[in-house]
């Protein structure tokens, strides 16, 4: 994860992230745009993540670049009545994926009529701890996930604008 960030860094000071409009064309989900947010074009998206595997559609950065938003729709299936079963057994998942979690809470969320799973986890970092969240609904029958990362620190003067943007998530 500390290699993708410092990819990710690099791709946004290398010019590869730029404010547009927010548009996700593959993914079903309609957002609020926001000007406070940058964008990052494909190519940025494939510098900071060189392996296809696990790679997000789209990827938003807070103006500081210290916090993303990714977005992942994944192929595998998750019907709407089983968002609330990954609340009790995706956390078991993380923890064994995961190494060395400090905290990891998980509950339930409507965001924009739909049910999210949310899962918000830290991890020791240089400095100040990593903060992770993960958001995960279905969308036509998959998985959405959203990542949103960045350290404690950053994501607390981020996050009166990480949460507008995360509650304006729309599921078409």
């Amino acid at each position: 994860m500390k290699k993708v960030m410092l990819t990710l860094a690099a791709a946004v000071l290398s010019g590869a992230a730029l404010a547009v409009p927010v548009k996700l064309p593959t993914i079903p989900v309609i957002l609020e745009p926001n000007a406070r947010l940058l964008t990052l074009t494909d190519a940025g998206i494939t510098k900071a993540f060189p392996s296809a595997a696990g790679r997000p559609d789209a990827v938003f950065l807070t103006e500081d670049r210290k916090v993303t938003v990714a977005f992942e729709w994944r192929e595998g299936k998750l019907a709407p009545n089983q968002v609330n079963d990954l609340v009790a057994q995706f956390p078991a998942v993380i923890r064994a994926q995961v190494p060395n979690i400090k905290t990891l809470k998980a509950s339930l969320v409507q965001i924009g009529n739909t049910p999210w799973a949310q899962f918000v986890f830290t991890t020791p970092g240089q400095g100040d701890d990593l903060r992770r969240e993960l958001l995960m609904t279905s969308a036509l029958g998959r998985i959405l996930v959203v990542t949103i990362a960045g350290n404690v620190k950053d994501y607390s003067r981020n996050e009166a604008l990480i949460r507008t943007f995360a509650d304006s998530l729309r599921v078409n």
